[in-house]
């Protein structure tokens, strides 16, 4: 019984991988000039949110400071 059930699981787990295998030969992938200009996209935009967060958090601490009186 228990090696029955194990080769049941075994053809699951085979089974499972054939199909991600079939799915990853269907999916299309990015050239690497898109992933480039993605990439630089991105970062760009990190960081001009980093300086944005930077300047309102500066600009905040600037206020409040004056405003309690520090």
């Amino acid at each position: 019984m228990l090696a029955r059930n194990g080769g049941l699981m075994k053809e699951k787990v085979l089974g499972y991988f054939k199909e991600t295998l079939a799915e990853m030969r269907k999916v299309v992938w990015p050239d690497q000039r898109y992933v480039s200009v993605a990439t630089t996209i991105i970062l760009a935009l990190v960081f001009l949110t980093g300086v944005f967060v930077m300047a309102v958090d500066f600009g905040l601490g600037k206020f409040f400071s004056a405003l309690l009186g520090r």
